[in-house]
């Protein structure tokens, strides 16, 4: 059984207070996200088949956003390069058919979707008039509250699973808190007009993300345990990789830099970062050349080389993989900005 983020919190809808658009035009519509969203470029990816009203209701906080939308428009999301932000959404009625990065899912009453920063989405209601809650988190967020967590900052970035199971304990969990969030915004008059309690609304989503939904520091945070401190052959061998990141390296190389065996240098980056060397050394430079594209640097094969990957081909095909375009539609939308 789902929690029922369909019930409006008031006669007037979901987020009834916070109205900012209202239209028959899609431009209008289209424009009011951008303006709403800062840190995502949206664009119309198909047509409208046939006149719909398109509505934008929204809260905004300095690192959060809480919407609603109403609308049957194919929509793609990239990301801009002032700004990180996790996405929650969640749709509740109707489907909307996601993309995000190289994962399809049919966001849906039962299904929410959750979006790393820096990712493409790709969203298609099947319908007019499909309603959608996009819950922005920045990064820094997130990150405080994990760094809160554990005890220390994260050494790489919070990776979620994309889907999201409404339907599981977790799951239902976060969709009651979206749903308390939703119904305290509308009441006029009560302690949620006040900042501070409006961010212990979105803290405590954060917190419930992290503690409700896999992602790579599911297992710390479960066995309450703090992440293991940095030996100093692993800090040895990080500062060597950035130093020397856009020259060909070996696992090797990085243990002779360590003063360690590899073996004890892959024992140590799988228990602190949960990586292989060469694991965490493609990681770094595919990063780099993804902000790199981002800020609009170089040339793909530039910025290939800058980060040292010799071969544009594998290049291409793992920057695919581990963000869901190719490096030129990165650098095409970066010239776009």
């Amino acid at each position: 059984m789902t929690v029922q983020l369909v019930q409006p919190t008031t006669e007037a809808g979901i987020l009834a207070r916070f109205s900012l658009v209202r239209s028959t035009d899609p431009q209008e519509f289209v424009a009011a996200i951008n303006a709403t969203y800062p840190y995502g470029q949206v664009t119309a990816s198909d047509s409208p088949h046939r006149p719909q009203t398109y509505e934008l209701r929204a809260l905004t906080g300095p690192d959060y956003t809480v919407g609603y939308l109403r609308s049957g428009l194919g929509v793609t999301i990239s990301p801009r390069r002032d700004g990180e932000s996790y996405y929650l959404n969640l749709a509740p009625s109707g489907t909307v058919l996601s993309r995000v990065g190289r994962y399809e899912i049919a966001n849906s009453p039962d299904m929410a979707v959750v979006v790393p920063p820096r990712t493409v989405q790709h969203l298609a209601p099947v319908r007019a008039g499909t309603e959608s809650i996009g819950i922005r988190l920045d990064r820094q967020l997130v990150e405080a509250e994990l760094t809160s967590l554990l005890g220390s900052a994260p050494v790489q970035p919070v990776d979620f699973h994309p889907g999201l199971d409404l339907t599981q304990p977790g799951g239902r969990s976060i969709a009651a808190l979206v749903q308390n969030l939703l119904l305290e915004a509308d009441r006029p008059g009560g302690a949620f007009e006040h900042p501070w309690v409006q961010r212990q609304y979105i803290r405590t989503l954060v917190v419930c993300l992290l503690t409700s939904h896999p992602h790579n520091y599911t297992e710390a945070l479960s066995g309450r345990e703090r992440p293991p401190t940095r030996p100093r052959t692993l800090r040895r061998a990080l500062e060597y990789i950035d130093t020397h990141i856009d020259q060909p390296l070996t696992v090797a190389d990085l243990a002779q830099a360590a003063g360690c065996s590899p073996r004890t240098l892959h024992e140590q980056f799988h228990a602190v970062l949960g990586s292989s060397p060469m694991g965490h050394v493609r990681e770094a430079r595919l990063q780099g050349a993804h902000r790199d594209l981002c800020d609009g640097v170089g040339s793909v094969t530039e910025v290939a080389c800058a980060w040292g990957f010799s071969h544009l081909g594998r290049f291409s095909s793992s920057y695919r993989l581990r963000f869901g375009c190719l490096p030129s539609e990165t650098a095409r939308g970066s010239s776009q900005q």
